[in-house]
């Protein structure tokens, strides 16, 4: 499987894209824990007022 790239962000309260990490992952398995455990440690980073976190994997949003 080809390689997929995740980036975590998050919008801020003027709308803005505020990136916080990368990650990758080589298979189907990988690609799951990019929506697992890896992103409630993420969450942690993430200032209490925001819009939203998202993640980003090959030109797809996703809300986490």
């Amino acid at each position: 499987m080809k390689e997929k790239v995740g980036i975590y962000f998050y919008k801020n309260l003027f709308g803005q894209n505020k990136y916080i990490c990368i990650a990758s992952a080589n298979g189907a398995l990988a690609v799951d824990s990019l929506f697992g455990t890896d992103s409630l440690s993420i969450k942690k980073k993430v200032p209490k007022l925001n819009l939203g976190t998202y993640l980003m994997v090959d030109e797809l949003v996703f809300k986490i």
